[in-house]
């Protein structure tokens, strides 16, 4: 005879899976999840199986992203979504998108497991017997706040050398423990050195990045590290290379675990990375009037890209993310309109993530001055589809530039 304990946890049993099958049978899970927890959804783009939407949720993007960068594949069972916004993490099945909306957050840890997964268990439920949420105090509270006057304070960056806080301000010259020659790096640091030839020891020196080995007490320690100066030099933040990326991530596509797809960079949080442009020093440095009329001012994804054109006497910056932000476009967009005949380049990766932002990239500077891509994937037979310019050649530039 079943205990009464064991009796109540059978009648509290929620079959999940099932639900999520019904859920996503129709075809229009997204605007039933957003129908229950009174979420307004922004344009939704449907191709096929997929969905695709701006990200609406508060992964520490500073501006608004492009109008497809969330995918979701409504007709797989569990509803698997991603956001294509650089460096997000937001990610997972029916059950994440549906804490996600509804705290606009991910769960603790990631996963929904706990006092979590049973409060979704039971929203989804009641979502497909067409019962009502029940709001939680977090829930009340965000709504009380939302009320409130928003906080227009601007988005700065203050040089790590003028910050209050003591701690920072000790990390201006952090990569006076970097390790730059390959002969002293770890053998991931030093393959990673090798199979960009443009990255050597003055290189290195020039852009303020390198290796920082596992004993040397940053949070950053392990990572092939890039300094962000802001125009006069001054570095900003600090942000890493994961070593491990490539190595993670296959081995996260064989788990088909669609949560917490590991990080290629890792930045400290509160910098605003979306108000600057990588690069800038460098730039000017080798910017004249007469080279941006030929070649425009290049505009690349992320710091190698930069690194990698400076190495051969081409400037260029890079908005360190697949997408361009309003303030980025306005620094450009000024840079180019105070030359005669001055435009951008956009050189983003040739891969799906690239070439979508590059779109969006074009829209968003063609608002403000002249704009043109540098390539694409059709172009030259498709000699250049899934390049990247970080590993692009001085003669495969003149087939860009001057075709």
């Amino acid at each position: 005879m079943a205990s009464k304990n064991s009796t109540s946890q059978k009648r509290r049993y929620i079959d999940v899976d099932s639900l999520q099958r019904e859920m996503t049978a129709g075809g229009d899970a997204v605007e039933q999840i957003a129908n229950f927890y009174n979420v307004q959804l922004p344009e939704l783009h449907k191709v096929r199986n997929e969905t695709r939407m701006a990200c609406i949720f508060n992964c520490g993007k500073e501006q608004e992203t492009g109008d497809r960068a969330i995918s979701i594949k409504v007709n797989l069972e569990g509803a698997l979504f991603r956001c294509f916004q650089y460096g997000c993490t937001v990610r997972g099945n029916l059950l994440n998108l549906m804490y996600l909306m509804k705290h606009d957050r991910e769960p603790t840890d990631g996963r929904l497991k706990g006092s979590e997964f049973k409060e979704i268990a039971q929203d989804l439920q009641a979502l497909v017997e067409g019962n009502p949420p029940e709001l939680t105090s977090e829930k009340q509270s965000t709504k009380q706040l939302s009320k409130e006057e928003p906080d227009e304070s601007p988005l700065i960056n203050i040089p790590l050398k003028d910050s209050e806080n003591e701690r920072a301000r000790e990390l201006v010259n952090l990569d006076d423990r970097f390790m730059i020659n390959v002969e002293e790096m770890s053998p991931k640091a030093a393959s990673y050195v090798r199979q960009r030839p443009f990255m050597t020891p003055e290189m290195m020196e020039k852009f303020r990045c390198g290796y920082l080995p596992n004993n040397a007490g940053s949070l950053l320690r392990g990572h092939f590290v890039y300094g962000y100066p802001d125009v006069d030099g001054n570095i900003l933040t600090w942000f890493g290379r994961n070593l491990n990326y490539e190595e993670q991530h296959k081995k996260w596509q064989r788990s088909g675990d669609s949560s917490k797809e590991p990080r290629k960079f890792k930045f400290v949080k509160g910098f605003h990375r979306g108000q600057e442009l990588f690069g800038e020093p460098q730039f000017h440095e080798l910017s004249t009037p007469k080279q941006i009329q030929k070649t425009g001012i290049i505009l690349v994804e992320g710091p190698n890209d930069v690194i990698n054109l400076h190495s051969l006497g081409i400037p260029a910056l890079a908005v360190c993310s697949n997408l361009i932000t309003e303030t980025q476009a306005d620094k450009l967009a000024e840079l180019a309109n105070n030359i005669p005949g001055g435009h951008i380049s956009v050189m983003f990766d040739l891969d799906r993530e690239g070439e979508t932002g590059a779109k969006q990239a074009v829209l968003e500077l063609a608002k403000r001055c002249c704009v043109k891509l540098a390539w694409n994937s059709e172009m030259a037979d498709g000699q250049f589809k899934e390049r990247q310019p970080e590993l692009v050649k001085e003669d495969e530039l003149m087939i860009a530039f001057f075709r």
